[in-house]
């Protein structure tokens, strides 16, 4: 393992599992982040170099990328995301970055005028155009999500309110994806994951009323999925404080839900890793505090 890798949105989901990960192999890595004041504070990033990044700042940049050999590039969901892929990629060469691994979504390479994977289609062509020797990985919707977002009303009214109809989602826990990153990262002799494109999912697809029937058991207590309208979502998600736009796109999400977009189960976990995916069963009982 050579040189040291940048993990740009390292306080995330996916981000702070990366640089965990990474971290435990002995890889020397420098976690990219808005305040070096309070992210210490980040379980995840506890011991690990931290670099104060701002995409729209070239001075940061600079500092960010001395020393560095890849990355791994994470940008926020925001309609300006393919412009700070732009950035990144822009200073990546300049800094003669050897391999970029990019966080896409499942059906970046799908032509759909869906904002998520409009953006990550097109940070996709800046990456290709760059030059730079490339892998993208496309993960489907993140069982963590249920903590992040759906927790709140798990906890209060045992229910779920989302408006999925019956759609079936083969999540995927960022634990997976993390490892599927570091394999692309730190064993890729001979270039073996140089421009490819993997989409990452779990072993099965599941409805939210499966989900809301696996977190029963290992929560112990009876939870229930309740589909509720767009307007209902949108209404709710105004109170959780969501702009607009992130609103909009993630309506256009639950569409493609609906439609049967998400449902497909690839075998990467299995190819790159070895192993099977982390169940969703597993999944819950490991996080079942966070449903209680």
């Amino acid at each position: 393992m050579i040189g040291t890798i940048l993990v740009t949105g390292a306080t995330g989901t996916v981000g702070s599992e990366v640089v965990k990960h990474l971290s435990s192999t002995g890889q020397r890595v420098r976690a990219a982040v808005h305040s070096t004041t309070h992210a210490p504070s980040h379980e995840k990033l506890k011991g690990v170099e931290l670099v104060e990044i701002d995409y729209n700042n070239p001075e940061t940049l600079v500092a960010a990328f001395k020393d560095v050999d890849k990355l791994y590039l994470l940008t926020p969901a925001s309609p300006r995301a393919a412009e700070l892929a732009t950035n990144l990629v822009n200073e990546a060469k300049k800094a003669g970055i050897r391999h970029i691994v990019k966080q896409s979504i499942i059906g970046a390479d799908r032509v759909l005028d869906v904002a998520h994977l409009r953006l990550h289609h097109q940070a996709e062509k800046i990456i290709e155009e760059s030059g730079i020797p490339f892998t993208f990985l496309r993960p489907n919707d993140f069982m963590q999500n249920f903590v992040n977002f759906y927790s709140p009303t798990i906890k209060s009214k045992n229910a779920l309110y989302l408006p999925a109809e019956d759609a079936k989602v083969s999540f995927v826990d960022v634990r997976d994806i993390a490892d599927v990153a570091v394999k692309t990262l730190t064993d890729n002799g001979n270039g073996r994951h140089n421009g490819k494109a993997y989409a990452i999912t779990g072993s099965e697809a599941l409805s939210y009323y499966q989900v809301a029937d696996i977190l029963s058991i290992a929560t112990g207590k009876k939870i229930s999925y309740v589909n509720v309208s767009e307007e209902g979502t949108r209404l709710g998600m105004k109170q959780m404080g969501w702009d607009d736009w992130l609103i909009n796109t993630t309506l256009q999400l639950f569409d493609l839900y609906r439609k049967g977009y998400a449902s497909q189960v690839s075998s990467t976990v299995e190819e790159i890793l070895g192993r099977n995916p982390i169940s969703f069963s597993q999944f819950a009982k490991d996080y079942a505090w966070a449903f209680r």
